[in-house]
């Protein structure tokens, strides 16, 4: 099968792709800021916002906080992203099919490098037991890319769109609260992780739809020389 997108209706993911893809690697630098000065114990704000969760805890909010941990790891994570597949390729949609995959790819490689090189510890007495460090929460930059990219994907720029992107923010809010609220952790970890994934995301997509418009450009008519046939 030959993908082309010359053949494909031109993706229009924003408005302002390039107002995004400033404002995703913007968010990326504020990352970048946390991780460098995010240290290894928790921080005051991290400390208290734990013990609130503690002592909020009922056998519902667990069981809604086992939820949104079992959507973004192993099965529930691959079901969902093969569903947006599924939806987005039939309709021969390479390029946001592509920036879909960019997305994705870059957010777990990107969580995964920063829980390495951070290195900051978990919080005690988690109700699950996930690998690896704590910062940034790999939960909740999935939740970020994922829900802002269905977004994308899934509807068009205008008036309507406001309320998928404020049901985006309930999903990406309620991953980042289901990790402070089971111990795994620090609230200054799920705010990282999830400007990680919003900024991959903006900055992706933008960056593709700036591509696509370039490529899409005319090109200059060839003046043909003088005493040149045309």
């Amino acid at each position: 099968m030959h993908m082309s997108w010359r053949g494909t209706i031109p993706e229009r993911f924003l408005s302002r792709p390039a107002r995004a893809f400033v404002a995703g690697i913007a968010l990326l630098g504020v990352v970048a800021l946390m991780t460098l000065s995010v240290p290894a114990e928790p921080l005051a704000i991290d400390q208290s916002w734990s013990e609130a969760m503690q002592d909020i805890r009922t056998p519902l909010l667990t069981d809604v906080a086992l939820v949104f941990n079992a959507l973004g790891r192993g099965l529930g994570r691959a079901l969902s992203l093969t569903a947006v597949a599924v939806v987005v390729f039939p309709r021969r949609r390479w390029v946001a099919l592509l920036a879909f995959a960019t997305t994705e790819v870059l957010t777990s490689l990107s969580s995964t490098l920063l829980k390495f090189l951070v290195g900051r510890p978990r919080p005690p007495d988690g109700l699950v037991h996930p690998v690896g460090s704590s910062f940034p929460s790999g939960h909740a930059a999935y939740a970020g890319a994922t829900c802002l990219a269905l977004v994308l994907l899934l509807t068009v720029p205008g008036p309507r769109r406001r309320w998928w992107w404020a049901l985006a923010a309930l999903a990406v809010l309620g991953m980042a609260w289901s990790r402070t609220y089971l111990q795994v952790h620090w609230l200054s970890d799920v705010v990282g992780g999830s400007l990680l994934g919003i900024g991959i995301a903006l900055a992706v997509f933008g960056g593709a739809q700036l591509l696509i418009r370039m490529h899409r450009l005319p090109r200059d008519p060839v003046v043909p020389l003088r005493g040149q046939r045309r």
